[in-house]
């Protein structure tokens, strides 16, 4: 384990205390960019946690330079995203807890507003928000969290994870993140807080930039990704849905059905995907069948753009 020696603001008693982990792997392309936008928060009673996967590349010597910033740090090899996420957490010591990968940042003033959101609403758990996707030909997109997200959460994954906070006392009563998952663990959390009756709050605020880019684990998942997210729809969803959506993305969404909207499909296609679509929502339900979302994942397997 090594601390970095730093000072950091005398806290301030009318804010909590949050705890940020930020795990990398050679990240020295951005990692600067998270660092800045944390440090940019200003917020007096701060613990950030830099896990680091033993990386090669400069990310360590770019960490260094936030030595005044940094709570503690740590440079060894890991197995994966979930594994250095928990042990940043098994050093959190915060009321509120999140974790900010090196390629993402949080938005100006994003830490003030989730404290005022828990202090506005003290039977909160979880507090989620908006978040300003970054996509690697420069367009952007912003994304709230609909009002119905927690009724579709085995089916959907409505939460941006950079954008999420929860309460280290639910963290410790929940356990640690699932780290056989190596793309889809936050989905899994946020359906396991659910299940265990974990009271969420959204706020319209958008709360960080998500970055994108060719070479991230989200835009490179493909199959993996699309496994991931089958496991999680079969462990917390009705087993109907898991057997419908495996349904839809190998007869339809992997031949392209789902890469255009259904009005703009030639008329052989429309009649059979729509009869399809019939039987399965009388089968299944309209809520699964309408919330079905590996389409994305489906042009990643293809080898097409998969955020258009």
């Amino acid at each position: 384990m090594d601390d970095l020696p730093h000072k950091l603001p005398e806290p301030d008693s009318r804010l909590p205390r949050i705890s940020v982990v930020t795990p990398s792997f050679n990240a020295a392309a951005t990692i600067e960019r998270t660092l800045r936008s944390i440090e940019a928060q200003g917020y007096p009673d701060l613990q950030l946690i830099c896990i680091d996967g033993a990386s090669t590349d400069g990310t360590v010597e770019s960490i260094r330079r936030f030595a005044h910033l940094v709570s503690h740090f740590v440079s060894e090899r890991d197995r994966g995203v979930a594994e250095a996420v928990n042990k940043g957490f098994r050093r959190a010591d915060g009321e509120i807890f999140c974790y900010l990968n090196a390629d993402d940042e949080f938005a100006p003033g994003a830490l003030r507003r989730v404290a005022a959101a828990f202090r506005d609403h003290p039977e909160a758990d979880v507090v989620t928000g908006g978040c300003r996707r970054h996509f690697p030909d420069g367009t952007t997109l912003v994304t709230h969290v609909d009002e119905g997200f927690l009724s579709v959460m085995p089916l959907r994954n409505h939460i941006e994870q950079p954008s999420t906070f929860w309460r280290g006392s639910v963290h410790r009563a929940a356990g640690e993140l699932d780290e056989s998952y190596r793309l889809t663990f936050d989905w899994e959390w946020w359906n396991r807080l659910r299940v265990r009756h974990a009271r969420f709050v959204r706020v319209p605020d958008v709360l960080s930039h998500y970055h994108f880019s060719e070479t991230n684990l989200t835009s490179r998942g493909a199959q993996n990704v699309v496994d991931e997210m089958l496991r999680v729809t079969r462990t917390y969803g009705p087993r109907r849905a898991a057997w419908a959506y495996q349904l839809l993305y190998r007869v339809f969404d992997l031949h392209g059905y789902y890469d255009r909207p259904f009005q703009q499909l030639e008329l052989r296609r429309k009649l059979v995907f729509g009869e399809a679509l019939r039987a399965l929502r009388w089968l299944c339900g309209s809520e699964i069948i309408d919330n079905y979302n590996w389409n994305w994942a489906s042009k990643q397997v293809r080898g097409l753009v998969w955020y258009k």
